[in-house]
């Protein structure tokens, strides 16, 4: 008999494999106490545990390069930089020093402390860091305790592409072992369509289907499941039927990758005539490398993050160095380059300030233009280096998280005195550099008409555009459902948007990940966005839908829909759609 499961869909994609259940075994921490002579031995411990974990997480980001795409990237990053926190070390070897107790209990005895001030706060963001936090330190402790951090997946063969692995959760090391070993998909009991494992899952292309509620109980080693990514669902014990049709639609998969290809080298232009720009997001090589193979016609955001993220701050020279790489191989195509976006999520430590960053609220705290404004002599220096970078090809200077204008002109201020600095240095530079902002501020949205007059163009970043305009978390499991593009409210923001900006005619783009979902690619269309920035693993589908899409029937059926909202029984994509034929 067949069991369905659902969850959510996290990373399309169908997978057919036999089940593999991976059960944790926990780590007992016990408490034991130290003499004072055994104190700094207990403490060097503790730091080759560190050491052990952050070269783990290191060997994994350094061997994903060759194929990973940058989220991943990011989340392991992210991890290594926790590692690095002189707050919690210091604690921890305080801890240490003082109670005379082993490393393991100090370190479990300063984690409970951090999540205790998580939950205090009522966060479900923070909560969700707090998660990241008791990974890192759980990847630690197994090092003290001299295991393996993957010895629960040692029942795994070493390549998985037959099988499918259920889990109560995975951390992102865990997620990039099984990538490594080719899984053929990923299945969790806990989390949502936007955590750390489903941005993991669906940025290494792995079918990942999360939040299945009591999944190892239902599900028994070795049956034959069937997973769809797409839909969010797990068939256990598949019959003749749901087979076929999934092997079906494997074969359909296979076709449309085939069809993909053949558009490689055409242009994105609407059944109705209208171009469209397709452009990529960045950070490593391999993702230009990509962009270009593709046929994107630049790249519409190229991260920095990564540079700031493995030691302290690099230097102009440093900085300079990568981006004039980015900018020859884009061989003439545009290259922006966004600022600094560090903070919430990604921390701040890695910068040296004068006082520490306290964020009650990471999401709605001290980050991106705000945290860069703070050191504005170490955000000079970045700024230094994109203007020498745009005298090697064009360059375009992209702020995140622009909230007003004093800030803008800020950051031209320094811009100014960049400029005048490398002109009595006698270096080159684009003099007409532009200057765009990242509309991802509600406030910024509403108030681009007057931003919009100080800047050369605008991207809007829908990730966090959608979480403030929605008040929910996305990374949230619990309040998932409510982060939705297509809330009449968020429709007619991102409208605004789009009009204000054709009315200035102000360059507007989309860089954040619905720009590179093609379930949304109508939609934006038909809400007046021309120039989209994604994945380069996107660009194709992405393509394919502009061009069999009529944008002016996709327009009028956007206004229809929104002009009587007490008739919505046709879901908005299906009208869309319905609008084509």
């Amino acid at each position: 008999m067949t069991l369905a499961l659902a969850g959510h869909g996290v990373a399309r994609g169908i997978a057919i494999g036999r089940c593999h259940l991976v059960i944790r075994n926990e780590l007992e921490i016990g408490e034991h106490r130290i003499v004072a002579s055994e104190v700094e031995d207990e403490i060097r411990r503790y730091q080759d545990a560190v050491e052990a974990a952050r070269k783990q997480l290191r060997e994994l980001a350094g061997r994903m390069d060759r194929g990973a795409a940058a989220p991943a990237q990011e989340i392991l990053q992210t991890h290594i930089m926790m590692l690095d926190d002189s707050t919690l070390q210091r604690n921890t070897e305080e801890h240490i020093r003082k109670e005379l107790c082993n490393a393991e209990w100090a370190l479990q005895t300063q984690l409970e402390a951090v999540l205790s001030e998580f939950r205090n706060l009522d966060d479900e963001y923070i909560r969700t860091r707090g998660e990241d936090i008791g990974q890192v330190v759980r990847l630690v402790q197994g090092k003290l305790a001299a295991e393996d951090s993957d010895r629960h997946l040692e029942g795994i063969p070493d390549r998985l592409a037959d099988t499918l692995v259920i889990a109560s959760d995975l951390t992102p090391s865990e997620l990039s072992a099984l990538f490594e070993r080719g899984v053929g998909g990923i299945v969790t009991e806990h989390g949502g369509p936007h955590s750390h494992a489903a941005i993991m899952a669906s940025s290494l292309g792995v079918p990942a289907v999360l939040g299945v509620r009591r999944a190892r109980s239902l599900l028994r080693e070795g049956e034959t499941l069937i997973l769809d990514g797409g839909k969010g669902l797990v068939y256990a014990s598949p019959d003749n039927t749901i087979r076929k049709h999934y092997q079906e639609v494997q074969a359909e998969t296979r076709r449309f990758r085939e069809a993909l290809e053949k558009i490689r080298d055409l242009p994105a232009s609407s059944l109705d005539g209208r171009r469209v720009v397709l452009m990529a997001n960045a950070e490593r090589s391999t993702e230009i490398d990509q962009a270009i193979q593709s046929g994107a016609d630049g790249i519409g955001l190229y991260r920095t993050e990564f540079l700031f993220m493995d030691g302290g701050p690099p230097d102009e020279s440093e900085q300079l160095a990568h981006y004039r790489s980015a900018v020859e191989a884009m061989d003439g195509r545009p290259l922006t380059i966004r600022t600094l976006d560090l903070g919430a999520d990604k921390l701040p430590e890695v910068l040296d300030f004068s006082e520490p960053v306290r964020n009650a609220n990471p999401a709605l705290g001290l980050r991106a233009i705000r945290l860069c404004l703070r050191d504005s002599a170490q955000f000079k220096i970045q700024l230094r280096a994109i203007l020498r970078a745009s005298g090697h090809g064009p360059v375009r200077c992209l702020v995140p998280m622009i909230t007003n204008l004093e800030e803008i002109t800020k950051v031209r201020s320094l811009l100014d005195e960049a400029r005048a600095e490398l002109t009595h240095e006698g270096l080159a530079f684009d003099h007409d550099l532009p200057l765009g902002a990242m509309i991802e501020v509600p406030a910024a949205a509403l108030a681009l008409g007057e931003l919009g007059r100080h800047l050369d163009f605008i991207s809007v970043g829908t990730n966090d555009l959608l979480q403030y305009a929605l008040a929910a978390d996305r990374v949230d499991e619990q309040v998932a459902h409510l982060y939705e593009l297509q809330h009449p409210g968020v429709l007619r923001l991102m409208q605004h948007i789009f009009r204000e900006a054709g009315r200035m005619k102000l360059p507007a783009s989309v860089c954040g990940e619905a720009a590179g979902d093609r379930r949304y690619t109508r939609l934006l269309l038909a809400l007046g966005l021309r120039d989209f920035s994604m994945s380069p693993g996107k660009l194709l589908e992405v393509k394919q839908v502009i061009r069999n899409t009529d944008i002016g029937r996709a327009t009028a059926a956007l206004t229809r829909w929104l002009s009587d909202p007490t008739d919505h029984q046709t879901p908005l994509l299906e009208a869309l759609d319905a609008s084509q034929t």
